[in-house]
């Protein structure tokens, strides 16, 4: 870990002759802020120096007991100034003026401190400044570049997604060499802001064009968190996923292999456990003759992956529920439809739905996807619904839109997620909250 120091006044030099900013005049004493930033992230400083982040900052002073507060951004305004301040305790806070929920490249910086001006005293308030977010890289193995001719691999925080592509179009990973092996690393870090991450994979093989795709869930994520994904491919499809975990303070490495990709056979391949290639037997060389799959369980036409709620219990509405789900349909949306059933938010849905009805048509209907755009913009709708096999339903940010209508406790609201895949199946599910 690497801590680099920067004093940006000093307090003996600036109090015997620099400019002053005077706040109150009454019963002052005068405030020296010497900041720092603390990082273990190498990386960023290819955007800019540690000197450069922390003239960008944004400083807050406020004083508890009244609320009074003032702003300085950035930092740069003040350096060289002595701050006057009248007599009390005080809270300072520096911060990144960037505050993305999703970013690529951007480190969130944050620090804060409680100090008390005396009358008459120079008070210095030093302020070490960490990276409060987390940070994601994505390497891919040979293998996995080779399997598969396009890949998308997508991070979500709930509030934000990133992704990395390689098409036709785009490639956002470069070549590397380590250890004699080439690997390919995302051109781009990314940084969330600390919640649970949802890692999702969607490609083609180049063998046969077939999907594949995988997802995994990172449950725990810490402020400085650098969480490296290592995706691999075997030949024959399938896929894993290992995380490394590299905390700011006692590093602890963690691997998790994440089994993803559907096994499709490369043609040539012998399913026989002995080996045996079956020429010359009844089955006359073909693969599968005498399988029927008679007794096989039917593919649901969608599942729901509720990781806060697997059971689909009734959930209460309060400031920690988490609504967040993963919606696979392996036959691709075609339609998706939720309806709403509430005491309070059915009335609002009638009157931006196209045909006054509680049933939200998330694909077509035009009017609505743009008033969800505004009100719930991780929800998913239109063209990041149809076609897909798999989504990130993001219903937290809809469902706490309820709390607008001042709902009695005990209300129940009911959403029911209708989804027809391409091929015409149906499947249904109520999901149910309650106002708490």
């Amino acid at each position: 870990m690497k801590k680099i120091f920067y004093s940006i006044i000093a307090a003996a030099a600036i109090f015997t002759g620099c400019n002053r900013e005077i706040i109150l005049q009454k019963g002052t004493g005068s405030l020296a802020i010497d900041l720092s930033c603390k990082s273990d992230m190498n990386e960023v400083q290819s955007k800019a120096t540690d000197e450069d982040i922390i003239n960008d900052l944004a400083i807050d002073i406020t004083r508890p007991y009244d609320g009074w507060k003032v702003n300085y951004t950035p930092f740069s305004t003040i350096r060289g100034k002595m701050v006057e301040l009248g007599s009390g305790d005080y809270i300072l806070t520096a911060s990144s003026q960037n505050k993305a929920d999703a970013a690529f490249d951007q480190p969130i910086y944050s620090g804060t401190k409680d100090f008390k001006i005396l009358t008459g005293q120079v008070t210095t308030v030093d302020v070490i400044c960490s990276i409060s977010n987390a940070k994601v890289s994505v390497n891919l193995s040979d293998n996995f570049v080779n399997e598969l001719s396009d890949y998308t691999v997508t991070v979500s925080n709930g509030k934000g997604n990133l992704s990395w592509n390689k098409n036709a179009n785009v490639n956002d990973f470069k070549p590397i060499v380590v250890d004699g092996k080439t690997a390919f690393t995302g051109s781009k870090a990314a940084y969330f802001t600390v919640a649970p991450l949802t890692v999702t994979v969607n490609g083609h093989r180049a063998i046969d064009n077939t999907d594949a795709s995988t997802t995994y869930y990172i449950e725990t994520v810490n402020p400085a968190d650098h969480h490296i994904l290592n995706l691999d491919a075997k030949v024959t499809g399938e896929a894993g996923i290992s995380i490394t975990i590299s905390h700011d303070v006692n590093p602890v490495d963690q691997t998790i292999v994440v089994p993803g990709f559907d096994e499709t056979p490369v043609p040539g391949d012998d399913p026989s456990e002995g080996g045996d290639d079956n020429t010359g037997d009844d089955n006359t060389g073909d693969d599968n003759a005498g399988d029927d799959n008679t007794g096989g369980e039917e593919q649901p036409v969608a599942t729901i992956t509720w990781d806060a709620n697997p059971t689909y219990a009734d959930m209460l509405i309060n400031a920690d529920m988490n609504a967040d789900m993963v919606i696979t349909v392996p036959g691709k949306i075609a339609e998706f439809e939720v309806t709403v059933d509430s005491p309070q938010l059915t009335a609002a849905i009638e009157g931006l739905t196209s045909d006054g009805s509680s049933k939200m048509n998330l694909i077509t209907d035009e009017d609505l996807i743009l008033f969800l755009s505004d009100a719930a913009p991780a929800l998913p709708t239109g063209e990041n619904l149809a076609g897909k096999t798999q989504v990130d339903f993001f219903l937290t940010e809809f469902i706490n839109m309820i709390s607008m209508y001042t709902p009695a406790s005990g209300d129940q609201h009911k959403f029911t997620l209708d989804i027809v895949d391409e091929a015409g199946k149906t499947f249904s599910k109520t999901l149910t909250f309650v106002t708490e």
